[in-house]
C-alpha cells in the first residue's frame, strides 16, 4: 500500500522541482545571463486556435541558433502566443538570445529572460506540488 502512495508523490514532486527550475532560469537569463546575436530558424504554428475568450489566438513555436564566442552553435527554442498573423521566416531573422555561460544549453530569446507574470506563476504552481504533495497527512480521529 506504501509503494502506492509514493511514486505518485515522487513524480509529482519532480514535475513541482521541474516547474520551479523552468522559472528560475528564465529570470536568471535576465540578470546573470550572456547575450549572443542569433537567428530565428523556424516558426511553427501549433495546433489550432486556442480555447480562450480572446479569439484568433495561437501557439507558436519558435525555434533559433546562436553562436557562442568560441564559435559553437546551439540550437534553442520558445513558444509564444500571438494572434493568427505571422511572418514566415527565411531563415536570416535576426533575434537576440540569453544564455548561461557556464551552460549554454539553458538559453531563452531576450524577450522572455526576466521575471514576469508567466514565471511568477509556474513558480507558485511548484511550490504548491511540492508542499501540498508532502504535507503530513494529521491521523483522523474516529
Amino acid at each position: 500500500m506504501m509503494k502506492n502512495k509514493l511514486l505518485p508523490r515522487i513524480l509529482l514532486t519532480l514535475l513541482g522541482v521541474a516547474l520551479i527550475f523552468m522559472a528560475a532560469a528564465e529570470a536568471v537569463l535576465g540578470f546573470a545571463g550572456e547575450s549572443a546575436p542569433g537567428v530565428i530558424t523556424h516558426v511553427r504554428r501549433e495546433g489550432g486556435e486556442r480555447q480562450e475568450a480572446v479569439a484568433n489566438r495561437y501557439t507558436y513555436n519558435i525555434s533559433y541558433t546562436f553562436t557562442l564566442p568560441d564559435g559553437e552553435k546551439i540550437d534553442g527554442s520558445a513558444k509564444k502566443v500571438g494572434d493568427a498573423v505571422f511572418v514566415k521566416t527565411d531563415g536570416n531573422s535576426p533575434a537576440t538570445v540569453r544564455y548561461l555561460p557556464f551552460c549554454p544549453q539553458i538559453n531563452t530569446l531576450e524577450g522572455r529572460a526576466r521575471l514576469g507574470l508567466e514565471q511568477i506563476v509556474l513558480l507558485l504552481v511548484g511550490a504548491f506540488l511540492i508542499y501540498f504533495i508532502n504535507k503530513k497527512q494529521k491521523p483522523r480521529e474516529e
